[in-house]
């Protein structure tokens, strides 16, 4: 009876990390698109001439989490500086670290030396200012890389960065500036030759593991003695025995989180399951005693010790609560010996410097309180409802389908987030840099950019092929519009080689495209090829269809329970082309296809008070473009055109269509102050100027700073002052 009792539990708790999100699925729709945004970073850097490879390590990209768990996402940029072992791999013209490492070395720590790029002899002089020179005369890359820091305030909201080990973080996200080796060091060659028991891992798995070489990551050993060193920045000679400068910051760590990815990844599911699981405990009994400190890469590293301990048949649904047990049964252990060893690297204790004497019996008695197979303490854990839903509060089968559904959706939604949005935010970011460049360089720089994708398209991997299709649409639109102002401006027709592209670029998402091409249409004065692109794109629009909005600074429009249920059957791709409509974005070069009034968006920022509002600097350049939201400047548009069609009724209709959007379909998401002051211009051209004023101070009202409103608002003075 116990032992059917315990499969029940098992069975129940299994159908409830299903229902949270911890199911096939959902873990390689959670790999995929976490993958993706790492591919499209990587390309994106590449795009800008920046070697760097991007990576998302931990639960994000392994699938391994849940909503409510709330896990933060962890970021490695690795850096075009290869790190040799030996001197046989120094490649001429390239700058070069040698890893220096002896047996007194701490475990899992090396220092890394400067190297001449032109002959293969080690660098005697200091090139930066935070390198020192050992008593040996070796130039040592210290870990305080000062140059990770703006790479890192990029994507902080606030600015800020904290240091923890080796990561810099902020919005609770860590960074890691990290740099590559391809060889695998001694001490990381340890799970090849270790005595297993040889079911896991798989043979092909570890083939592939023994290929992806290891990062050196910013970190020293934390029992290193503070002894030796100062570098004295004017002479740039290091003074031994100046404890001043402790010798952790000249120690670089080896990490191998691209060995353990594949691990990870070989994984099934049920074994995901006990993992999710064991992490949910973590997080909710034990967290609140020591913190971190204890963290979840011990309990990954108790994972994969325990399939590799275990027998496979263990694995089964039905056996779920024992499989948590043995995980725990293994951490336990390790607490009593006070040793947590490293499932890849040799000679590391994990649980050095975390964890204090007296808190490990602490632990360990927690841990045995766990392990009772009838878990008793399942209604204490108010992670994603789980104690409720184990102990069958969803009343009947209908509602826990439902639940499930919305639960699913809302994952969902999550990951089309995070990968489409990466996809639009690297382009964003691209054509922001082009405001620098005249017309002519920009032509070559974005030819130049799109052969990059291409070739990419046709030699990457699956993914980077993918993730290059995606971006290609996005820069054909801008590549179309920028020619085509060229030809408007200089008087030019309109060629089929422009319209070629701007067809190109109609699957980059469901409407911006679109609108770029009708907005050049209407500022070329073909006003019926308008109208007509512009009805077509109005067909487009339905309930499920999300307009979405990842500018810093702007409030995102939720998206609809139509939008949801497409999310469950499509893949990101198709989200993003058929179902998402992102900002319309108009560089300064392409101001001759947008219409004249929204030139003005392009010079938003006035004074010093607008620029303070602009930090971080670099969250903030979108505002140097014209960026408006489709759905309103669709209508924009098409009054514009049905007014110089002399179209009165449409145009009165459209109108009418675009303040129902700004007071009640908008809700004051997006870029709602620029759907106002489209619709002060509206009042303007029919000479309406008192309800003209009144759209641009509402617009003032909402975004007093960086609001292109305040020139609306000084032109509507000055025609008052001179008339």
């Amino acid at each position: 009876m116990e032992q059917q009792a315990e499969q029940v539990l098992s069975l129940r708790l299994s159908r409830v990390l299903d229902d949270i999100g911890v199911n096939r699925y959902m873990i390689a729709r959670r790999r995929r698109a976490w993958l993706k945004r790492e591919t499209s970073g990587t390309i994106g850097a590449t795009l800008k001439g920046i070697n760097h490879k991007f990576y998302h390590f931990g639960s994000q990209s392994e699938g391994t989490t849940t909503l409510g768990m709330q896990s933060d996402i962890d970021t490695l940029f690795c850096t075009d500086f290869p790190v040799i072992l030996d001197w046989d791999e120094w490649q001429q013209r390239k700058y070069q670290l040698l890893v220096v490492k002896t047996d007194q070395f701490p475990p899992q720590h090396c220092w890394l030396q400067q190297l001449r790029p032109d002959i293969p002899l080690p660098e005697t002089q200091v090139t930066l200012p935070s390198d020192v020179i050992d008593n040996e005369g070796r130039v040592l890359h210290t870990n305080s890389l000062m140059e990770a820091h703006d790479i890192i305030r990029k994507y902080s909201s606030t600015g800020e960065i904290v240091q923890h080990g080796p990561s810099r973080s902020n919005d609770e996200n860590d960074y890691v500036l990290a740099y590559h080796c391809c060889s695998l060091p001694n001490d990381c060659q340890f799970l090849f030759h270790r005595p297993r028991p040889g079911h896991w891992p798989r043979a092909d798995t570890l083939a592939r593991a023994r290929q992806v070489g290891v990062f050196l990551v910013p970190q020293g050993y934390s029992e290193s003695p503070s002894r030796p060193i100062r570098c004295r920045s004017s002479a740039l000679h290091v003074i031994p025995h100046d404890p001043c400068y402790p010798q952790s910051n000249w120690e670089w760590r080896f990490s191998t989180s691209m060995m353990e990815r594949l691990l990870m990844f070989d994984m099934n599911t049920v074994q995901y399951k006990t993992y999710v699981f064991i992490k949910i405990l973590r997080k909710t009994f034990l967290k609140p005693v020591v913190g971190d400190r204890l963290s979840t890469f011990h309990m990954k590293t108790a994972m994969l010790f325990t399939i590799e301990t275990y027998p496979p048949e263990i694995w089964r649904e039905e056996n779920l609560v024992h499989c948590v047990i043995y995980c725990l049964t293994t951490l336990r252990r390790w607490l009593k010996l006070k040793h947590c060893p490293h499932y890849t690297i040799a000679r590391v204790n994990l649980l050095t410097g975390k964890l204090f004497k007296h808190e490990l019996p602490i632990l360990s008695a927690m841990l045995s309180s766990l392990m009772e197979s009838n878990m008793p303490y399942i209604p204490q854990i108010d992670m994603d409802l789980l104690g409720d839903k184990m102990l069958g509060i969803t009343r009947s089968l209908v509602c826990e389908s439902y639940e499930r559904k919305k639960n699913n959706q809302l994952i969902l939604t999550k990951l089309n987030k995070v990968c489409n949005n990466s996809i639009v935010a690297e382009h964003k970011d691209v054509i922001t840099e082009f405001s620098m460049y005249t017309w002519d360089e920009l032509n070559a720089l974005i030819i130049e950019y799109l052969h990059t994708l291409q070739q990419i398209s046709q030699n990457g991997t699956a993914l980077e092929q993918e993730t290059a299709t995606m971006i290609m649409p996005l820069l054909y639109s801008s590549f179309a519009s920028l020619i085509a102002s060229m030809c408007i401006h200089i008087g030019q027709s309109i060629t089929q080689d422009i319209l070629h592209l701007y067809h190109l670029s109609f699957d980059s998402d469901l409407l911006s495209s679109r609108l770029k091409f009708a907005s050049m249409l209407y500022c070329n004065g073909q006003y019926d090829a308008a109208a007509n692109c512009l009805v077509y794109c109005e067909g487009l629009l339905g309930p499920e269809v999300w307009q979405s909005c990842n500018c810093i600074g702007r409030l995102q429009i939720k998206p609809s329970s139509k939008f949801l249920d497409k999310t469950e059957h499509s893949s990101n791709k198709d989200i993003l082309q058929k179902f998402t409509a992102i900002c319309v974005f108009f560089m300064p070069q392409e101001m001759c296809c947008v219409p004249e009034h929204l030139v003005y968006e392009m010079f938003r920022t006035v004074g010093d008070e607008d620029r303070q509002q602009r930090r971080p600097a670099t969250n903030y350049k979108w505002m140097d473009l014209a960026v408006i939201d489709c759905i309103p400047f669709l209508y924009y548009l098409q009054y514009l055109t049905y007014r110089q069609l002399n179209m009165h009724h449409r145009k009165d209709a459209v109108r009418a269509k675009l303040h129902h959007y700004i007071h009640t379909d908008s809700q004051g998401h997006g870029h709602i102050e620029t759907a106002l002051n489209m619709m002060g211009n509206c009042y303007e051209l029919e000479n309406r100027l008192d309800v003209a004023w009144m759209c641009y101070s509402t617009s003032l009202e909402i975004y007093p700073r960086n609001n292109a409103a305040n020139w609306h608002v000084a032109r509507i003075l000055h025609q008052l002052v001179n008339s």
